[in-house]
C-alpha cells in the first residue's frame, strides 16, 4: 500500500482572490481536467465539439449569476489563475450537468452517514468512494471566509463535491440519473453544493440544497450534533431521507418512493444496487462499533462484481465511459477531521486533515 499525501490548497479573501488562488495551486489539474472533459464527449458516438461542450455549459451562466454572482468572480479568478479561458474554467463547474446533457455516464460513488447507536462513540461519521474518469484530477482546497467560516474541499476535476465545515457538518454527493429534461433554473452542483456548506449549520444547509438542487443528485449530510440528513432531487422535486437506526446509505439510484418511477440509473449503472447492498451489509455486520478506521476498510471492499465498492482494474463496457476510485473519504464532522485516500483504499493509505 502506498501513501500519497494530497496538498492542501491555502485560500482567502475575496471571491476573485480565492478563485485566482484555487487556480494558480491547482494549475496543472485545471489544464488536465479541461482537457478530458472536452476528450471523453469528443469520443464516442457524442463526438461533441469544443465549442459545443462550452456553449452548453454557458447556458448556466445566467442562472448562476442569478443565483450566487460571487460564484461567477470566483470562476474568473479561477481562470486567471489555470490560465485558461474563463468559458472554460466554467464549464468544468458544469461538468456533470454537461455530461448528462450528452449521456457520457457511468458508475459513480457509494456513500454513507452513520450516527448515534451505529458508532462506536455515538458521533456522526460521513464518507464514501469517489469513482469517475481514471484521468480525473483530485485536489484538496481549504478556503477560509471573510465571516470566519472555513470549508475543507475535495474536488473531483476540479469542481468542488465533498466538503468539511468548520461549523462542524458534512456532506457526500452521488449522482442519481432521470431522463434530462429543460430545467430553466439549473444551477451546476459545483456552484450551489460550496454555498449549502458555508451555512452555520446543516439545517440551514439542507434548505438552500432544497431549494436550488435539480435535474440529478443526492446528498448525505451529517453533523456534530448527530444529526443525519439525507436529499434526492429531480427536476422539478425534491424528496428528504431520513435514517434507519442512524444509519443512511446511497449508491447512484433513487430511494424515496415517489421518485423512484423516474429512476433510469439501472440502465447507465446496473451496479448501483449491488454496491448499495453491500455498504449495507458491511454496516449492519459491524453496526454498534464503527469507527473511521472500520469505515476506510469497507471503503476497500471488493465484494462480488455486483457490489464492489472499491473499482479499479475492470474492463470498459462497449461504449461507456472508464470508470475507476479515484478518492476514497471518510469525515468526523465532531472532529473536524477527514480522511482522505488519494485513489483505490486497498492501494492508498489514508491521510488525515483537519478543517
Amino acid at each position: 500500500m502506498t501513501t500519497r499525501k494530497l496538498q492542501i490548497v491555502e485560500c482567502q479573501g475575496t471571491a476573485r482572490q480565492i478563485g485566482q488562488q484555487w487556480g494558480e495551486g491547482c494549475r496543472g489539474s485545471f489544464r488536465a481536467s479541461v482537457e478530458a472533459l472536452f476528450r471523453g464527449l469528443a469520443e464516442g458516438p457524442f463526438q461533441a465539439s469544443r465549442a459545443a461542450v462550452v456553449g452548453t455549459a454557458m447556458k448556466l451562466e445566467a442562472n448562476v449569476r442569478a443565483f450566487d454572482p460571487e460564484a461567477l468572480e470566483l470562476i474568473r479568478g479561477q481562470a486567471e489563475g489555470a490560465a485558461i479561458p474563463y468559458e472554460e474554467a466554467f464549464a468544468l463547474q458544469c461538468m456533470l450537468e454537461v455530461a448528462i446533457n450528452y449521456q457520457q455516464i457511468g458508475g459513480m460513488c457509494t456513500s454513507f452517514a452513520v450516527t448515534g447507536p451505529a458508532t462506536a462513540d455515538g458521533q456522526t461519521l460521513v464518507g464514501q468512494n469517489v469513482d469517475w474518469n481514471p484521468e480525473a484530477t483530485v485536489d484538496l482546497i481549504r478556503v477560509r471566509y471573510p465571516d470566519g467560516r472555513s470549508l475543507l474541499s475535495l474536488c473531483l476535476g476540479c469542481a468542488p463535491y465533498y466538503h468539511l465545515s468548520s461549523e462542524g457538518f458534512a456532506n457526500c454527493s452521488n449522482l442519481t440519473i432521470v431522463a434530462p429534461q429543460p430545467c430553466q433554473s439549473l444551477v451546476p452542483l459545483g456552484v450551489y453544493l460550496p454555498r449549502a456548506m458555508r451555512q452555520p449549520g446543516l439545517r440551514a444547509a439542507m434548505e438552500v440544497l432544497a431549494g436550488v438542487a435539480r435535474g440529478f443528485g443526492a446528498y448525505l449530510l451529517g453533523d456534530a450534533a448527530g444529526r443525519v440528513l439525507g436529499l434526492e432531487s429531480t427536476y422539478d422535486d425534491r424528496a428528504v431521507l431520513e435514517p434507519e437506526r442512524g444509519v443512511l446509505v446511497h449508491a447512484n439510484h433513487y430511494q424515496a418512493e415517489r421518485l423512484q418511477a423516474l429512476d433510469v440509473t439501472h440502465h447507465f449503472v446496473p451496479c448501483t444496487h449491488g454496491r448499495a447492498q453491500k455498504l449495507r451489509e458491511l454496516i449492519d455486520a459491524d453496526y454498534g462499533r464503527l469507527t473511521p478506521e472500520r469505515l476506510m476498510g469497507f471503503l476497500a471492499d471488493h465484494g462480488n462484481p455486483g457490489g464492489r465498492l472499491c473499482r479499479h482494474d475492470e474492463p470498459v463496457a462497449p461504449g461507456a465511459m472508464p470508470m475507476a476510485t479515484k478518492a476514497a473519504v471518510v469525515m468526523a464532522p465532531a472532529r473536524r477531521t477527514m480522511w482522505v485516500a488519494a485513489g483505490p483504499a486497498c492501494r492508498e493509505a489514508f491521510v488525515e486533515y483537519r478543517v
